[in-house]
């Protein structure tokens, strides 16, 4: 037990590199929350795209209408089926070679960040996009009876409610997104992970490891919680019932 204890638990191991943790940590919740807002907004815009159809202007309008419904799903189904460390990896060694102007000179901060939020944005809209389809058609027709627009209608009527239905899961891939942070550490990124592991390698001791667990949990855990309770609130609100067990 106590070669466990020095092995795993060990303050003496941490210390020295308890600065340098927590600089890797704040680099994580960087990652997690720039990532987030761009994967939020694109997959804001996949959804409705993916929404996007037209029953009036014509053929050349419900063409327009279907390519831009059809690049939604194309992009959402190619970068769910993707793994993210795997996108990363592309993306870090083949920007530079792209000579676009801005792209070809990102970091592997920078990088990280655009592999998360593409691949993120894929699983957003999906979400974005059940939401979306949940809202009753009827308050759609109402809306429209009252002379507003498709996009006064999306915007005043379908997507407030979408978004607040679809919370729970948005906040899941919240949680997820901060855990896959890591992955940018394969890049050589100085997440709390990546810190963590050259800590490891150097003195032998997987104690910093364990710190690093204890930062993604006191991350975490508190927003697993919020989960849990606007869950419970809204099967309370919707008249849902418990299980019992006897």
């Amino acid at each position: 037990m106590g070669t466990i204890g020095e092995l795993f638990f060990s303050w003496d191991a941490v210390r020295p590199w308890l600065e340098t943790l927590f600089r890797g940590f704040w680099v994580t919740i960087q990652l997690t929350f720039i990532s987030l807002v761009f994967a939020l907004t694109g997959g804001m815009i996949l959804a409705v795209m993916r929404q996007t159809r037209s029953a009036r202007g014509g053929i050349p309008r419900r063409i327009g209408a279907g390519l831009v419904r059809l690049l939604a799903i194309v992009y959402i189904d190619v970068f769910r089926g993707l793994p993210a460390l795997l996108v990363i990896i592309i993306l870090y060694v083949s920007l530079p070679f792209t000579n676009i102007p801005v792209l070809d000179t990102f970091t592997g901060f920078q990088v990280g960040i655009l592999a998360l939020s593409l691949v993120y944005a894929a699983y957003l809209a999906e979400i974005f996009r059940a939401g979306i389809e949940s809202v009753e058609r009827g308050q759609v027709e109402a809306a429209r009876s009252l002379g507003m627009s498709n996009r006064q209608c999306l915007r005043k009527i379908v997507l407030p409610q979408a978004v607040r239905r679809v919370m729970p899961p948005l906040l899941n891939e919240f949680i997820i997104l901060s855990k896959d942070t890591s992955l940018v550490g394969v890049i050589a990124v100085s997440e709390v992970v990546y810190v963590a592991r050259g800590a490891q390698s150097v003195d032998l001791n997987s104690s910093p490891l364990t710190a690093a667990a204890v930062m993604f949990l006191v991350f975490t855990l508190p927003l697993i919680r919020i989960v849990d309770r606007y869950i419970e609130r809204d099967r309370r609100r919707s008249g849902g019932g418990t299980v019992v067990i006897r």
